[in-house]
């Protein structure tokens, strides 16, 4: 039963409290719990105890943290009505009893006292909210760590009540940055209260309690001083350490004993690092491009600015390297939980990608070089590179944006597909390879390289795609079909097709698969590919009709076929593409018929009446024109409905001004 799935220990808590219910002759309710005062009734709180620990390590079910909450509570219950039973008979309080098997009161008394929910059955509760992803669960995880804290009928919480708190806080559930600092330093209060004087030695803490403060810390990731909030916390272990080293567990400090850096505390050490790397690396990328562009306007050459150079974060991505080094050091002197690892190099990796850009062309030779070392110490499976490590060496390429980029990563997927050979029969250790095979991130970031090229090859990004969609070891996802998407986008207001829209057309042919494949459940398009396509083909240098009917296609599909909604720029693309396209009677036709589904739908807006007003793109109206068009499409009043722009923001409400705006 151990191994059993929480549903069928549902079933058997329950049926074994109504058979319980049947042998004292009660009806079994959960507001009714059985109990009895007899010898024989052998229920205790350990049979909740099973369905809570087994909830909590069912985080894949869903609702678990709530079935939690409501067998903990039905125990909580079943306790109260044993102790309200006892006083009742014996008429006497039952925390004065001593719990014995001597007379029948202390036997009575030790029934009930073995219904009263342990802390392990709280611990049990707040690990189901823990592992749960559901934006709620921090708070509800305070919620029964406070009542350990603060109940005095409940038992106090011990070290591991408050870790899986801190296990909750750290998973940066969300994407609300300020909320995530906010935990992260709530994290660290409670840890340093845990460090004080004042705690009891039961809720000391131990490495996987720093640990998850680490973790907290290294959520925050637009934070600059997270490095520095998570070098004071890897000191203080170390300082931690060495006093339990000196002391040996004497002057009631054992506790030390407990509080080791280790692999993950020198991991997250580095990520904190590489935060500070990519923040600054971004701000000065943005100050040099800033400069370089006012220099650009100045008739003057562009340049690095070597006196700001130091700022490029390369000096924080050095002190991440450095603990990477030091990890090794620690590994070869014999310590044990300190240990070189594929993590800790990816994590290097990661950082040599982030600060790669096209002023930082040395970055993706660095990652290569670091790769290459991974390779070289193969032999130890620790560091043996993943699908992750020759990631960030193409997102490094990529990044990049130098003319051989796009070849750089294509050679380390080449590689990836062509070197990777399992052990089989009829080869030895040396024909065997370890070289990962590629994912689909893989494909999605050689698709990056050539797309951000200065000449972006839409051509060779489909090609990645169709090779996606013929292999047996991956496949393509909702990003893939975007960035082929792009591609073609891209392409067309490059003018590079040989016939203009025809890759509009291509752009609309790759969304329209998404979207039948939406139906699978796998993959399927996000609202701003179609509104892209609209875009795509009303800025197009092309008139042709085909333009037209993709754009017309595009729209109806996001309104008819998929689960967005259509949005006012919709509108305004279609109308732009269709005023391009028509002449005379059509184009008439087709703007009253868009404007008037328009106004049904809420969404008339003042860039519509604007563009409708103005003119086709690079041509006006003639001022006699202007008058007829405002004329046929909103009459005389010089008004509009409520209605009309009932879905459209205050701020993008059209007035008759609008009608007279054709500049």
């Amino acid at each position: 039963m151990k191994d059993d799935e929480p549903d069928q220990l549902e079933a058997w808590l329950i049926s074994l409290l109504k058979s319980i219910s049947d042998d004292i002759s009660t009806e079994y309710s959960p507001n009714n719990p059985p109990v009895s005062f007899d010898r024989t009734f052998l229920l205790d709180s350990t049979i909740y105890l099973r369905v809570l620990e087994a909830y909590a390590t069912a985080s894949y079910i869903p609702g678990a943290p709530q079935r939690a909450e409501y067998w903990i509570n039905h125990s909580i219950r079943h306790y109260e009505h044993a102790r309200a039973l006892f006083e009742s008979k014996y008429r006497t309080d039952f925390t004065g009893v001593i719990q014995s098997n001597q007379t029948e009161l202390s036997a009575a008394a030790a029934i009930v006292h073995g219904l009263k929910p342990n802390v392990e059955s709280y611990n049990a509760v707040i690990e189901c909210w823990a592992n749960s992803k559901d934006n709620i669960s921090v708070v509800r995880s305070r919620t029964w760590l406070s009542r350990l804290e603060d109940s005095s009928t409940t038992p106090q919480p011990n070290a591991r009540s408050y870790d899986l708190y801190l296990q909750s806080v750290s998973r940066g559930i969300g994407k609300d940055a300020k909320l995530h600092l906010e935990r992260a330093q709530q994290a660290e209060r409670l840890l340093q209260y845990r460090l004080s004087a004042d705690a009891p030695n039961d809720i000391r803490p131990t490495t996987e309690s720093f640990n998850f403060v680490l973790r907290a810390y290294t959520r925050c990731r637009s934070e600059r001083a997270v490095a520095g909030k998570v070098m004071t916390l890897v000191r203080e272990m170390e300082k931690i350490q060495k006093e339990a080293a000196l002391s040996k567990g004497s002057n009631g400090d054992d506790w030390k004993m407990n509080v080791t850096p280790n692999t993950k505390t020198y991991t997250m050490a580095m990520d904190a690092w590489i935060i500070k790397a990519g923040i600054k690396s971004a701000e000065w990328r943005s100050e040099q491009l800033a400069r370089n562009n006012m220099l650009k306007q100045k008739g003057l050459q562009s340049e690095t600015d070597n006196a700001s150079a130091k700022e490029d974060g390369t000096k924080e991505l050095e002190f991440a390297k450095s603990i990477l080094q030091y990890i090794s050091a620690l590994q070869h002197v014999g310590q044990a939980d300190v240990r070189a690892s594929v993590v800790g190099y990816n994590t290097l990796l990661s950082g040599m990608a982030r600060l790669s850009n096209e002023l930082r062309p040395d970055m993706p030779q660095k990652a290569e070089q670091l790769l290459n070392e991974m390779i070289d110490l193969s032999e130890d499976s620790n560091t043996v590179p993943d699908v992750t490590s020759y990631n960030a060496v193409i997102k490094a390429w990529g990044r990049a944006k130098k003319l051989n980029s796009a070849a750089r990563t294509q050679y380390w997927l080449r590689k990836m597909i062509n070197e990777n050979r399992p052990r089989a029969s009829g080869y030895d250790d040396q024909q065997a390879t370890r070289i990962a095979q590629p994912d689909a991130t893989t494909y999605n970031l050689v698709m990056d390289a050539f797309l951000m090229q200065v000449d972006p090859d839409a051509a060779r990004v489909q090609d990645l795609l169709l090779e996606m969609k013929a292999s047996d070891s991956v496949s393509p996802n909702t990003e893939s079909y975007s960035k082929v998407i792009r591609a073609w986008l891209k392409d067309e207001l490059l003018n590079q097709s040989v016939v203009q829209g025809s890759s509009v057309e291509r752009a609309w042919a790759n969304l329209n698969e998404l979207m039948s494949l939406e139906a699978q459940g796998d993959v399927g398009p996000a609202p701003e590919l179609f509104t892209s396509i609209l875009k795509t083909a009303a800025r197009s240098e092309g008139r042709g009709e085909n333009l037209l009917a993709v754009a017309q296609e595009s729209f109806w599909a996001k309104r008819n076929r998929s689960r967005f909604n259509i949005d006012q720029m919709d509108y305004v693309f279609l109308l732009e593409v269709g005023m391009k396209v028509l002449a005379d009677k059509e184009r008439d036709e087709f703007m009253v018929d868009l404007i008037r589904q328009c106004s049904k739908d809420g969404l008339v807006s003042r860039r519509l009446v604007r563009e409708s007003v103005r003119g086709p793109l690079h041509e006006e109206w003639p001022e006699e024109e202007r008058e007829r068009i405002v004329q046929l499409l909103f009459g005389e009043e010089l008004n509009f409905p409520t209605s009309w722009y009932r879905n459209v923001h205050k701020h993008d409400r059209p007035t008759a001004k609008d009608l007279l705006m054709h500049a």
